[in-house]
Formats: structure tokens, C-alpha cells, sequence
């Protein structure tokens, strides 16, 4: 024993060098270990985002992970109760009370009270009358007004929710979250790193370098095509909507020139691989109308809006450009466009601008639409900063306006129908398709991908 000592003495002085060296690799292993937790965990999933948030308007599809909402969305639109067992309302739709369920607790195990909640509406008088109603007081009617509380709820003081996740970690850059950290208590479940990138084009490059696993949003569908170890997720998002909107002040495609505005409209294409929308509400939805005009990939009735065109158009107006403006990431779309104008005859040019233009002849965007059919702030006359195309219709404002004082889903829903024949009528947008909602992940990681994506519809 004496001499394994001597001889492993002598071994370790002739070799320290080289056993301060794995001392020091020993070393830096514990700390990435101790502070990342990566190593030797497969439980683990890394998810990267796109844009600057900070801790009030996170993504949902973080949010959902650490809580669920007062009330759902189902597949066709309709809102129902989920933390609520349901609620009730005033004549005039003004008033709401909504009781919580009973025995519902956060997840560091206290209940959920009324007070606990952090709600913040504008123009809404708040209260919680005892520890299972909230009331909200609404200074006009909104019947649709459950529709905004499908937010994930947080407690108020604290980042917790109803679990599985809790934060566990942040990291901001001055007002900005960089990091997040999430655990969960639920083994089958796997341990959560988050990072925010501010564009798309770091974004990338964060994946590339092994940054993160996953990337959430991002347009470019070419950006990992060489990368035979990425596979990408598409899904379609029926919250927004790619339109192409007319502006109505314009003299050539404006509010006097409807049958122009249609044949454009009939022309159009039908964008290949794309979830169609031939209206502004999805074919699913319970306030979509079936009977309602349908355009893209019709020539015959293009030429037949065109000639009815002709018979209001100076033979100058015909000569005339009509000036597509398209954001970035459209630009492939607004060729296609663009394309099919000219098949009619007309001056078609495409314009491509990274920002939203203050002035346009027409636009092609990507908007966001509620859940509910409630398009108010998109259409109404008096909605003069989102109403992009100034679409001006009185009885298209009626049925917006009665739209959101019914209570009833009947009524909401013939008032809704008679809009949607009201505006595609009158043509002031083309409405192409619902963009697909990119995700790309390590091939090795889709398993737990979709453990995480299952929680976060």
C-alpha cells in the first residue's frame, strides 16, 4: 500500500500540468452544467423568438405555458368559459360578471382569488365584488368583450400562473427580456430555456450557432433548406390575414371606380400552398357567410367588371399605372399580383418597402383580425388610423355597429353576413390568404417540440 501511494505521488508530480489542464476542463463542465443545465440532460428544449417584449406582453405561446385564460376560443371562433364557469351581462352589454371556478389554485399551490388578478383594460371600470366575481363596467356596449380575456392570467405581484411552467429566470437588457428560464414540477415535461432575438436575420444566426433548438415566426423559408439536420413546422394562422387593400381616396382605384376594384380583384391569383381566404373571416368560423362574393382565379367575370370599368374610365385612366406597394417579406406574392394586373391590360408596377407606406394606391400587408368577427377598428369609417384603405359605407358601419351591441348569435350573425356582402361588394381589399406560421427545430428535438406546442394552443 505504501508503494501504490509512493508510485501515484510520483506519478501525479511528473504530470501536473496536464492534471491542472483536467482540472480546469472538470471545472468549466460543472459550471455550464450548474448554470445551464444542458449537459447530460436530454429533457431539455431551447426556444428562440423574434422581437423585443418585456414581462406584460410576452408571446402567448410563452404565456400559455405558465397560465390559462379566463375563457377560450373554440375552432370555430365561439368563446367559452375555462377558469370561469361562465358569466353574465346587462341588457346593453355593459356590464359583465364573470365567476371563477371553484378550487382553482396558482401554481405555488395558494387559490386564486378575484383580487389576485393582474387585468388591465382601457376605458374598463374593474372590480372584484367578493373572492370569485370580477366585474368589468364598459362605458359603451361591446357584446364581444369575453373575446379579450382568452389572456393567459397572471397573479398579481408575482410572475406565476396555473402552471405546468413557472419562470424560474430572467435576464433583461435594460428594459427588454433577453433570457428566460422555465421549470416545471411535471418530470414528463422538459426543462424550458428561452431567448428573444430583436430581428430575424440575429435570429438565424443564433440558431446556426446552436443558440437555440427552435425558432418561432420567422419568414424566410429558405434560411435552413441546406441543413439537412432542421426540419420546419408550418402552421397556418387564422389571426392574421394577407390583403391586398385598395386606397379609396385614389383616382383611379379608388371609392368611384367599384367595378375596376373587382375585376383587379377577379384576376387575382390564388397563391399555391396557401390556406385560402376569399373573405376577411375564416371558412370555419361561426360568423363566416358561405354566400358571400368569391374572387381570385376568375377570369371570365374579371372581363366582364372590366368592360362595366370601361364605361366609367377616361381612355387616360386606362393608360394609367396602378402602384402595388409591398412589404418585404410579401414580395414574391406582389409579383404574382402584379403579374395578373397586367394580364388585364393595365400599367402594373410593384413598389418594395420595408415599412408601412404613409400613402399607397394599393397595399399588400399582412394584418392581424380577432377572433371574434367584431372588425370594427378594420372597417369602420370613423376608425381613421387602422382603417388603412378609408373604406367609408354606411351600411357597412350599421352592421358594425349593431354587430357589437347584439348579445345574441343570431342576431350578431345577420348583421355580420349582411357586412360581409357589404364589403365584398364594394371590393375595397382582396383578401388572398391565412400566412403559414414558420417553425424551424432540430430533428432530434421534435419530440419534445411537440410536448411543448401541445400546451400552447
Amino acid at each position: 500500500m505504501k508503494l501504490f501511494f509512493l508510485v501515484s505521488f510520483e506519478i501525479i508530480k511528473r504530470s501536473k500540468g496536464l492534471l491542472f489542464l483536467i482540472l480546469v476542463i472538470l471545472g468549466l463542465i460543472i459550471f455550464v452544467q450548474v448554470k445551464f443545465n444542458l449537459l447530460f440532460n436530454s429533457n431539455t428544449i431551447t426556444l428562440g423568438f423574434i422581437g423585443t417584449y418585456q414581462t406584460h406582453d410576452l408571446p402567448l405561446e410563452v404565456t400559455n405555458l405558465i397560465s390559462e385564460g379566463l375563457v377560450i376560443a373554440d375552432e370555430n371562433g365561439r368563446i367559452k368559459p375555462n377558469l370561469v364557469s361562465g358569466w353574465e351581462t346587462n341588457n346593453d352589454a355593459t356590464v359583465f360578471k364573470f365567476k371563477l371556478k371553484d378550487d382553482l389554485k396558482w401554481v405555488d399551490g395558494t387559490p386564486i382569488k378575484s383580487s389576485d388578478l393582474v387585468l388591465s383594460i382601457p376605458n374598463v371600470e374593474i372590480s372584484t365584488p367578493d373572492d370569485k366575481t370580477i366585474q368589468f363596467k364598459l362605458s359603451e356596449a361591446y357584446s364581444p368583450f369575453p373575446s379579450l380575456l382568452t389572456k393567459p392570467i397572471i397573479k398579481k405581484g408575482e410572475m406565476i400562473g396555473m402552471g405546468p411552467y413557472k419562470i424560474s429566470k430572467i435576464e433583461k437588457s435594460r428594459i427588454f427580456i433577453t433570457k428566460i428560464e422555465l421549470t416545471t414540477n411535471d418530470s414528463s415535461l422538459p426543462k424550458i430555456y428561452i431567448r428573444f432575438y430583436p430581428n430575424e436575420k440575429v435570429a438565424i444566426t443564433g440558431f446556426n450557432l446552436g443558440e437555440v433548438q427552435t425558432l418561432f415566426d420567422f419568414s424566410d423559408d429558405d434560411a435552413f433548406s441546406q441543413n439537412s439536420n432542421v426540419k420546419i413546422l408550418k402552421k397556418t394562422d387564422f389571426k392574421r390575414i394577407v390583403t391586398v387593400l385598395f386606397s379609396m381616396s385614389d383616382s383611379l382605384v379608388g371609392s368611384k371606380n367599384r367595378s375596376l376594384r373587382q375585376a383587379l380583384s377577379y384576376i387575382t391569383p390564388k397563391i399555391e400552398g396557401e390556406e385560402l381566404a376569399n373573405n376577411p373571416y375564416p371558412s370555419n368560423h361561426w360568423a363566416y357567410d358561405s354566400g358571400a362574393k368569391k374572387y381570385l382565379d376568375n377570369k371570365k367575370e374579371a372581363e366582364e367588371a372590366l368592360e362595366r370599368a370601361k364605361s366609367q374610365m377616361s381612355a387616360d385612366q386606362l393608360k394609367g399605372e396602378i402602384i402595388l406597394t409591398s412589404t418585404l417579406n410579401l414580395e414574391e406574392v406582389g409579383k404574382k399580383v402584379v403579374e395578373s394586373w397586367r394580364s388585364l391590360g393595365f400599367d402594373a408596377k410593384l413598389r418594395v418597402e420595408s415599412g408601412l407606406p404613409q400613402n399607397f394606391q394599393s397595399l399588400l400587408i399582412t394584418q392581424s383580425i380577432p377572433q371574434d368577427p367584431d372588425q370594427y377598428f378594420l372597417w369602420h369609417a370613423t376608425q381613421t388610423k387602422t382603417n388603412l384603405t378609408k373604406y367609408d359605407s354606411k351600411r357597412a358601419d350599421k352592421n358594425l355597429e349593431d354587430g357589437r351591441k347584439a348579445i345574441n348569435e343570431s342576431d350578431r350573425k345577420e348583421k355580420y353576413f349582411d357586412f360581409q356582402r357589404t364589403l365584398l361588394e364594394d371590393a375595397p381589399a382582396i383578401f388572398l390568404y391565412f400566412p403559414k406560421y414558420n417553425i424551424a427545430y432540430l430533428e432530434k428535438k421534435e419530440a419534445l417540440l411537440q410536448k411543448v406546442l401541445s400546451l400552447t394552443k
